[in-house]
């Protein structure tokens, strides 16, 4: 019976396989393919869509490029690109350093998109891709969820006293000082509550 191997590319022998052979090369294989696989960086250089390589007769990281803990894919892209990972189960660093969106995915199921310039953890089950969630959002979408127009809130330093003003819909809040023209309509505004109140009762 010949041997097997595992998903990360461990070779598991038969019963008699391996004689004499065991400590070099198959022993050492199989050290490098753990140090790959906790701590092993390759910087996969793109010009669009690709697929991560994994083999199991060859240890050298061009060919298991599939099988690295740490990724950055770097090159100038004319436009967004798929990068196509194993159907295995297995966590990675992923950084894109290209100008366009990465999508990770297996082929199938849930998919990864990181933008460019962006670094984070992304892992797959087999089938689906999944990066870091929290409330149902990624952590990026999470961020701007809990932030106001996405993230344009100004720095606080040096800020004692003022408040957020948006002068032009939808452009980002400044800090500004309380002027007497901010408070111009505040007692119209509690004369009209008063008035409300007092017909109501």
């Amino acid at each position: 019976m010949p041997s097997s191997y595992t998903p990360l590319g461990f070779e598991q022998q038969a019963a008699g396989e391996g004689t004499n052979v065991w400590g070099a090369p198959k022993l050492n294989n199989a050290l490098g393919r753990i140090d790959s696989a906790i701590g092993g960086y390759y910087a996969v250089a793109i010009t669009g869509s690709t697929s991560l390589t994994t083999s199991n007769s060859s240890t050298a990281d061009a060919d298991n490029t599939g099988r690295r803990a740490l990724l950055k894919f770097t090159g100038s892209l004319a436009a967004n690109a798929t990068i196509t990972v194993p159907s295995v189960g297995f966590s990675r660093l992923i950084w894109n350093a290209t100008n366009k969106v990465l999508t990770i995915t297996t082929g199938a199921g849930n998919t990864v998109t990181i933008d460019a310039g962006d670094k984070t953890v992304v892992w797959c089950d087999g089938s689906d891709c999944h990066t870091i969630y929290f409330g149902g959002y990624d952590l990026k979408a999470y961020i701007t969820a809990q932030t106001a127009s996405a993230g344009a809130v100004p720095g606080t330093v040096g800020q004692l006293g003022k408040f957020l003003k948006v002068t032009v819909d939808g452009s980002a809040p400044t800090w500004q000082q309380v002027s007497t023209t901010d408070l111009s309509d505040y007692q119209t505004a509690i004369l009209g509550i008063q008035v409300a109140l007092a017909v109501a009762l």
